[in-house]
């Protein structure tokens, strides 16, 4: 309950924000080396699993995912959109603090690593 108004601010956020503006159906097949919040963007569903494991939680829409990570005092949130092919790609990276307001991405990834044992490299 407490994410709550960390979610929705997310949400209201995501109206707001353009996709990237890189080619659609460019999806990364894998993440690999270090991960950053920017190599986030672009990557597959599956990549990103592959790295940072199921969120905690995951929320549906027409041609969009948002997933969120819990981070400890932070949630990262990475939004999905469907491709020209059909397939999902990250498209935008933001983290927030739980009592509210922008947080670090590369810190907020950091704890997300840290709460799950997922290796940096």
């Amino acid at each position: 309950m407490r994410y709550l108004p960390v979610f929705a601010m997310a949400l209201a956020l995501a109206a707001c924000a353009a996709p990237s503006t890189g080619p659609r159906g460019s999806s990364s097949p894998s993440l690999s080396g270090p991960l950053t919040a920017d190599a986030l963007v672009g990557a597959a569903p599956s990549a990103i699993t592959a790295r940072l494991g199921e969120p905690d939680f995951r929320r549906s829409e027409p041609h969009a995912e948002i997933w969120q990570y819990a981070g400890g005092d932070c949630s990262l949130f990475v939004y999905f959109y469907e491709t020209d092919g059909g397939a999902l790609g990250s498209r935008y990276v933001d983290a927030r603090k739980v009592e509210g307001g922008a947080a670090s991405k590369e810190a907020c990834l950091s704890a997300v690593m840290a709460k799950r044992n997922t290796p940096v490299s």
